[in-house]
């Protein structure tokens, strides 16, 4: 399978901030948490269901394996969704509302 990904307004939001928390704490860091998200996005667009689904209508999680960051997304179709990009530290109840 060989999906188009579609990162949310949201999840770019996301992704965006803790980029730069990331390159603030140290030179570079930022561009690692990046090339890290890119690694993953390449594996799920072959294999979106490598994770189990998280909560209702499709939703699934998959962490970063260096970063402490879970990745929220759907497989709808032909696309990779991605929902959203949370510390894994942060209350893990607001995420399945937001994507319940």
């Amino acid at each position: 399978m060989n999906l188009r990904c579609v990162i949310t307004a949201e999840a770019r939001s996301e992704i965006t901030e803790a980029m730069n928390w990331y390159e603030q704490a140290e030179a570079g860091l930022g561009s690692r948490f990046w090339l890290e998200f890119e690694r993953l996005i390449r594996r799920l667009v072959f294999m979106p269901e490598i994770y189990p689904p998280y909560g209702k209508r499709g939703v699934r999680k998959a962490r970063l394996q260096v970063f402490p960051y879970w990745v929220f997304y759907r497989v709808a179709g032909q696309e990779l969704r991605i929902l959203g990009v949370r510390h894994a530290s942060r209350d893990p109840r607001v995420p399945r509302r937001r994507f319940a």
